[in-house]
């Protein structure tokens, strides 16, 4: 018997926005364990995969959580509030997905939006946060 695997998902390359798309995984222990424990979370795993689909901005040297890696950000249409409660996604907010540099999906959410550029997390500029923005979309 074999457990959950984990989901792939397809993205813009950050080294290479131009080129084919790399794969994301979001780990099986990630989705299991807010399945199990915090269904909200799970269900905006469905957020996760619009922000890695539909990226807006995505910067390199994420210093938050201490992974390195990359940190995407985009608008999802709706989100999640609580169990059963789906809502347009706020226009003042920014949904971000941090992966690793093993291109593993380690923590997401809603955060706010920076006044001088509504598609970027509130601070974004701080060398606090990312070292720099690595790809912003043209679209």
């Amino acid at each position: 018997m074999t457990g959950p695997t984990n989901y792939k998902c397809h993205t813009v390359d950050p080294d290479n926005p131009m080129g084919p798309r790399i794969t994301v995984e979001i780990p099986a222990d990630l989705y299991t364990r807010f399945y199990k424990y915090n269904p909200v979370r799970y269900e905006n795993l469905r957020a996760v995969k619009h922000v890695l689909d539909n990226p807006r901005r995505i910067f390199w040297g994420v210093r938050k959580y201490n992974q390195g890696g990359w940190c995407y950000v985009g608008k999802p249409e709706e989100w999640y509030i609580k169990p059963g409660v789906v809502v347009p996604f706020p226009e003042n907010k920014v949904f971000t997905v941090y992966v690793n540099p093993l291109r593993r999906v380690y923590e997401y959410g809603a955060e706010p939006a920076a006044s001088d550029d509504p598609s970027c997390p509130i601070d974004w500029k701080s060398t606090d946060r990312y070292r720099g923005l690595k790809w912003k979309s043209t679209s």
